[in-house]
């Protein structure tokens, strides 16, 4: 495989030490990608079943190799994971022993341009996780969404504190052309923000990744139904990239376990990597782990 296309997953040790993979235990791993983090299941116990889900069907190439080996222990789904009870009736399953997510992107998106998820790479707008079911892409947002409602997508999903003056931008070129690509919107972006830190566009694709694939909303429907879907003793672990992620997961582990008292917290505060990882994997740099026990 392409190097560039090759994704490292991120905190596996830590995941795998924490969600204790034994032999007969049933493990979700809700954002399949390469397969990393299950790999790491089965190495631990090649007896362990993993369930894995994935809504890009990109990754139906890295489920092949995992299928062969473990046919008998391991079963893809190309789905959102909001869509678990769909799964489980398909399964005639109900609890597992561990359930992990891993809710950044994976390099196989980043790195091919026709996905038009990074600003490093220029390709067509369009950042859809599930290119084949969903018809909203960045570009209709961007090109036909009013003034108003692209500040209000790049302030609450991006937190881009310019984010009326980068709409007014993006409304004043597209009365002369289209706008089509990254690039373009890279460098519209880049007429308002100056950034020593981050690059420009940072927060703007990011909140146009988000408001696209309804990613907050996905979010909060899965976890309102994992409680259901735990062991007791089981755990859930989460790894988030941004602040709006965590807030929903620390505020849901926090929720189920003072208010209702079905789960106990495991990681007071956030494990985030290693010095190491972050430098063989620079994108690591900004996650953030956190892990619950059904009691």
């Amino acid at each position: 495989m392409d190097k560039e296309l090759s994704h490292f997953p991120v905190m596996v040790n830590e995941i795998v030490s924490f969600i204790k993979p034994e032999d007969n235990g049933i493990y979700l791993d809700c954002t399949f990608g390469q397969g990393g983090y299950t790999k790491a299941i089965f190495k631990i116990s090649e007896k362990a079943n993993v369930i894995a889900i994935d809504q890009d069907s990109d990754t139906k190439i890295f489920v092949e190799e995992i299928s062969r080996q473990f046919r008998n222990n391991f079963f893809f789904f190309c789905n959102k994971f909001s869509e678990i009870d769909k799964i489980l009736k398909k399964i005639d399953q109900e609890q597992f022993d561990g359930i992990l997510l891993d809710l950044g992107m994976s390099n196989t998106q980043l790195n091919n341009p026709s996905r038009g998820f990074s600003f490093e790479k220029d390709g067509p707008l369009d950042m859809r996780m599930d290119y084949k079911n969903n018809q909203l892409t960045a570009k209709e947002i961007i090109n036909n969404y009013s003034e108003k409602d692209l500040a209000n997508i790049f302030y609450y999903y991006g937190e881009e504190r310019n984010s009326r003056k980068i709409a007014r931008q993006i409304i004043n070129y597209r009365t002369k052309e289209p706008i089509n690509t990254t690039s373009e919107l890279s460098k519209i972006i880049k007429k308002v923000n100056f950034d020593k830190f981050k690059n420009p566009s940072t927060r703007v694709f990011q909140a146009l990744r988000i408001y696209v694939n309804d990613e907050l909303n996905e979010l909060e429907s899965f976890l309102n139904k994992s409680i259901n879907i735990l062991k007791r003793k089981g755990r859930i672990a989460i790894i988030t990239f941004h602040s709006l992620e965590d807030r929903i997961v620390k505020n849901f582990i926090k929720k189920q376990s003072e208010l209702s008292g079905q789960l106990k917290i495991i990681t007071k505060k956030p494990v985030i990597p290693s010095l190491h990882e972050v430098k063989i994997n620079s994108r690591s740099r900004s996650a953030k782990l956190r892990v619950a026990e059904k009691i």
